[in-house]
C-alpha cells in the first residue's frame, strides 16, 4: 500500500485549469488497486464538487478519500464537501476580503484576472482562460497575476496576513496557512505507509513531501510537473516529468497502473 498526494491546479488540469478525465481514470486504477488517495489543494471544496467530482466513477468507494482545500483550512473525506470541516482559524476578515475584492475589479484586469467567490476562508482572484493553445493570453494572464499580487502586498501585510502565487491565482490567506497542515491531518490519520508518493507543479508542493520525511517515513518520492528547475530536498527522491500540467501527471501514473 502507497500513499498519493496530489495537488489539483496543475497536476490534474491542463494549462487552461480544466480537469483531465484522463487523469482522473488513472488515479481510479490506484484507487481499485487499494492504495490511500489524497488531493492537497488551494482550490475551494464547492470548485472540487463543480469540476473535479463529476468525473469520478460512481461504482468506487471514494469514502476513503482524504480531501484538503484551501491549502488545509478545509478538510474531510470522501467526495461530500457539506461533511468537511472548516477551521474558523483561518479565515480573514470580510474587511480584507472587500479590500481586495475592490482591487480585482479595476479596469486593468478586465478580461484577465477575476475573483474567485467560493474561497471561504481566503481572498482570491484566479486567471481568466483563453483558447486552447492561445499562448499570448496565457501569458497576459500570469503578468496580470503577478501584478495584482504587487498592488495587494499592503493591504495583506497590514492585516497580518500573506500572499499566494500560484498558476493560475493569487491567494491572500491566513500567515500560517500552508499544505503542510493538510498533509499533517492526512499523514496522522493514516500512521504508516509503504511508500508515499506526492505530485505537484510548484515549489510549495514539496512540504508535503517534507511532512512525510517529519513523520519519519521513508521512500518518498516528488513527482515535479511543473515548469522551470525542480525543488530537492535531502532524503526525498525528486523526478520530473517530460511534460507539465496533466499530461505530466498522466505520464508518471502510468509507470504506476502498468
Amino acid at each position: 500500500m502507497a500513499l498519493y498526494m496530489f495537488d489539483v491546479d496543475g497536476v490534474l488540469t491542463d494549462e487552461n485549469a480544466r480537469p483531465d478525465e484522463d487523469a482522473v481514470k488513472k488515479i481510479e486504477k490506484l484507487a481499485k488497486d487499494g492504495h490511500v488517495l489524497s488531493f492537497v489543494t488551494g482550490r475551494s471544496r464547492g470548485w472540487l464538487s463543480d469540476y473535479l467530482f463529476p468525473l469520478f466513477d460512481d461504482e468506487i468507494d471514494w469514502s476513503s478519500l482524504y480531501c484538503v482545500s484551501e491549502h488545509g483550512a478545509i478538510k474531510g473525506r470522501g467526495t461530500d464537501i457539506s461533511s468537511w470541516d472548516l477551521d474558523e482559524e483561518y479565515v480573514i476578515s470580510d474587511e480584507v476580503k472587500d479590500k481586495l475584492y475592490k482591487v480585482s475589479q479595476k479596469e486593468k484586469y478586465e478580461g484577465l484576472i477575476q475573483w474567485d467567490q467560493t474561497k471561504e476562508s481566503m481572498g482570491t482572484v484566479e486567471a481568466v482562460h483563453g483558447d486552447p493553445g492561445d499562448k499570448e493570453h496565457l501569458k497576459k494572464t500570469r503578468e496580470a497575476l503577478q501584478e495584482y499580487a504587487n498592488d495587494v502586498e499592503s493591504i495583506s501585510s497590514e492585516s497580518g496576513n500573506k500572499i499566494a502565487v500560484s498558476t493560475y491565482g493569487v491567494d491572500v490567506i491566513h500567515p500560517d496557512l500552508t499544505k503542510k497542515i493538510g498533509a499533517t491531518w492526512i499523514l496522522d490519520e493514516i500512521k504508516s505507509t509503504e511508500e508515499v508518493f506526492v505530485f505537484g507543479d510548484s515549489h510549495g508542493d514539496m512540504v508535503m513531501a517534507v511532512t512525510a520525511r517529519e513523520h519519519d517515513l521513508e521512500n518518498i518520492t516528488f513527482y515535479w510537473v511543473g515548469e522551470g528547475e525542480k525543488p530537492e530536498e535531502d532524503n526525498i527522491k525528486t523526478i520530473s516529468s517530460n511534460n507539465a500540467y496533466s499530461a505530466g501527471t498522466k505520464e508518471i501514473l502510468e509507470k504506476h497502473i502498468g
